[in-house]
């Protein structure tokens, strides 16, 4: 048996080189730790860094249980974590090999109250490719003071200034918190979490509640009380014992916790994590959201913040319900870059003492600012590496070519309707584009396009210059875009007016995208010109039929026009595809300059 240091010293070392484990399960899974991917019967999948070490420290014990501490002792040896970033991780980790595994009802991760985990699996072979370390003085290390792909607060959280005032001192009592992944949804959470409890002038207590893994009714009531046992040393202070709360249902246990903390003049602050999980229990019990939404929004000493990214806009339309659960808690208050200042304070890590602060060349922090458009994530990341290669043009390229970057880049934009992907990739291939010009090749209209730039805008996808003329928000998200191959994207693009920091990745021609083919019709008006060929034709032929009974036309000569017309549909589509008329005279689509 090993010992929590020596499994954390293990995953480790598998990660420096290559650690192929194959699990003897009915149906047989085979990791890779160097490409970080696990492969079954249903297809490979790729993990998460911190999820593929959980995944190999269970397969190292498997048959046994590890512990909650041991897990966490092991893949977050120096970072302060709680036990739901541990949650979250074994639930992504059930949902992927579930996935791949093709019964997603035998689950291979058995989990055991207030004990831990055991994987449900023979581990056949745990095969080791790992290079021999040379020798390093600790004391050589650079100090990382940047905390990568988790929450933080109190002292380590920076920024956010403006939506903290706003939730904790505006009038509005339902908050829809709106970001990408990894803009910092939880981390804005839990600073709100500790302010309202460290604060002096504390008008609410906070509860923390994650929906992560809230696939059923009984689920989110289990998930409700995990919050409140995590709140259970500060509801003691306020002497409130849990049991005062608990109840099997969490509409009472809700009731409960409000009345007591009203009768300490204290409001509840309900701080509310991964909501999107709630689009799948709509599905499966309409009638449970109704009453959350009540219980969240029938009290005015109820203040609820959702967190969420733009998939939960699903709730906002529901066709069953008088009032949709999103109701109340639109126009959202969205979560995107970092300002200026904001950005600064992160990178020279402001809050720390002065001889403890990353150094920094002239002109890199303004540099890594404008790589990354004030993105934390993107900034953290960045900072890491320049900091452990000391080259900014080899930390920017280490971060570009990430796979998991490209991953959050991918899901994100996955998320985003056809006409708002469509904006996007128009942007990334000409540059730069005025709202003026995109209307003129979309035909949305005016009044659906600017409220879809000003959604992108909000988002952190582009951003808007001075001459408002709009371009990609960052240039990782450029060079992921690019490197995704889609032709609207690179769609007559000068090399002259690419940014300097772009690097355009030639797109494969064997992965067409039938969204840009479908993009580009629009843009030539290709549908509008087939829809206003039919209907002409169509009142040609009820014309001709009343001429040719009155004239006494020979029945061929109807035949023969419809013949022409329908002849003629495809010529139509073909000159509306090849040709433009311009206040210059008709020109071949491809002879356009459409840069301005």
């Amino acid at each position: 048996m090993h010992s929590a240091a020596g499994d954390a010293a293990g995953v480790l070392a598998a990660a420096g080189g290559r650690l192929v484990i194959e699990i003897q399960a009915s149906p047989r899974l085979s990791i890779d730790s160097q490409e970080g991917t696990v492969k079954g019967p249903g297809g490979s999948v790729r993990l998460e860094p911190k999820v593929m070490d959980v995944l190999q420290l269970l397969s190292r014990h498997a048959g046994r249980v590890v512990s909650r501490n041991e897990l966490m002792d092991a893949v977050w040896p120096d970072v302060v974590v709680t036990e739901h970033t541990l949650s979250r991780c074994v639930y992504q980790l059930r949902n992927q090999l579930g996935k791949i595994a093709g019964d997603p009802d035998q689950p291979l991760i058995e989990t055991l109250p207030k004990r831990g985990y055991r994987l449900l699996a023979d581990v056949g072979t745990i095969t080791a490719h790992t290079p021999s370390p040379a020798p390093v003085d600790p004391a050589s290390l650079p100090v990382i003071p940047y905390v990568i792909g988790q929450w933080v607060r109190a002292e380590r959280f920076y920024g956010r200034t403006a939506q903290i005032a706003e939730i904790l001192d505006g009038s509005r009592n339902c908050i829809w918190l709106l970001g990408t992944r990894r803009i910092g949804k939880t981390s804005l959470l839990k600073q709100l979490e500790y302010i309202a409890d460290t604060s002096r002038d504390r008008r609410f207590f906070p509860l923390f509640w994650d929906f992560q893994g809230t696939a059923t009714p009984g689920e989110l009531h289990l998930n409700f009380n995990d919050a409140l046992l995590d709140a259970e040393d500060r509801l003691e202070r306020m002497n409130i014992a849990v049991s005062e709360v608990e109840a099997d249902d969490l509409f009472v246990s809700l009731e409960r916790l409000r009345r007591l903390l009203r009768r300490k003049e204290f409001g509840l602050l309900l701080l509310c994590d991964e909501v999107e999980e709630l689009i799948e229990l709509h599905r499966k019990d309409p009638s449970l959201l109704r009453k959350l939404r009540h219980a969240m929004q029938s009290r005015e000493d109820i203040r609820t913040v959702l967190a969420s990214t733009i998939r939960l806009w699903s709730l906002a339309h529901q066709k069953d319900d008088t009032s949709p659960f999103l109701h109340g808690f639109t126009p959202p208050l969205y979560i995107e870059r970092f300002s200026d200042d904001e950005a600064q304070s992160l990178i020279e890590q402001a809050h720390l003492a002065p001889e403890q602060r990353p150094v920094y060349r002239d002109g890199d922090v303004e540099a890594i600012r404008n790589h990354c458009n004030n993105h934390p994530y993107l900034v953290q990341l960045v900072c890491k590496r320049y900091l452990e290669t000391g080259d900014l043009g080899e930390a920017v390229e280490h971060v570009a070519t990430d796979s998991m970057v490209s991953y959050f880049f991918s899901v994100d934009f996955d998320m985003l309707s056809d006409n708002e992907q469509d904006v996007i990739r128009m942007i990334a291939g000409n540059v730069a584009r005025t709202s003026n010009a995109m209307n003129d090749e979309l035909a949305l209209g005016a009044d659906r396009l600017a409220g879809t730039l000003r959604r992108l805008e909000n988002l952190g996808f582009i951003r808007c210059n001075e001459a408002r003329e709009f371009t990609l928000a960052n240039d990782f998200f450029h060079r992921w875009l690019l490197s995704e191959g889609d032709d609207a994207a690179t769609h007559a693009v000068p090399a002259e007016k690419m940014p300097a920091n772009v690097i355009v990745v030639p797109p494969p021609v064997d992965k067409p995208s039938s969204r840009g083919f479908f993009a580009e019709l629009r843009r030539r008006k290709v549908f509008r010109v087939a829809i206003a060929y039919v209907v002409v034709a169509w009142l040609l032929l009820q014309l001709g039929e009343i001429l040719f009974d009155f004239l006494e036309v020979p029945t061929w000569a109807g035949k023969l026009l419809i013949a022409f017309l329908t002849l003629g549909l495809p010529v139509a589509i073909f000159l509306a595809w090849a040709f433009e008329l311009t206040p210059e005279g008709v020109k071949r689509d491809d002879d356009i300059d459409r840069s301005g």
